[in-house]
């Protein structure tokens, strides 16, 4: 029925939608944000390995997308953790 890439593209816009709804109807905290950093690890683990086609790269290249997964929820927790520290700092008034 659907070929390989479509199966996976089909799995991001879902993972979206999941993102979308968790968002309009999640409650901030520890869970949504545990959850939101799983989604955004998912779905670049996916576009990295399947769209970008990294798994036969050069090991260094896949090794910087890698840590772009590992960076990117990493600032999300961080953003939770000290967001209003984070606002003050960079707050020029």
């Amino acid at each position: 029925m659907f070929k390989h890439a479509e199966r996976i593209w089909l799995l991001l816009i879902g993972l979206t939608l999941v993102g979308a709804l968790l968002a309009e109807r999640g409650h901030a905290g520890w869970l949504l944000t545990l959850t939101v950093v799983a989604l955004i690890a998912l779905k670049g683990s996916i576009v990295i390995d399947h769209y970008m086609e990294m798994r036969s790269a050069n090991q260094r290249i896949r090794n910087v997308l890698r840590l772009f997964i590992i960076l990117i929820p990493t600032l999300v927790i961080l953003s939770h953790s000290w967001g209003e520290d984070i606002r003050r700092f960079t707050t020029l008034g």
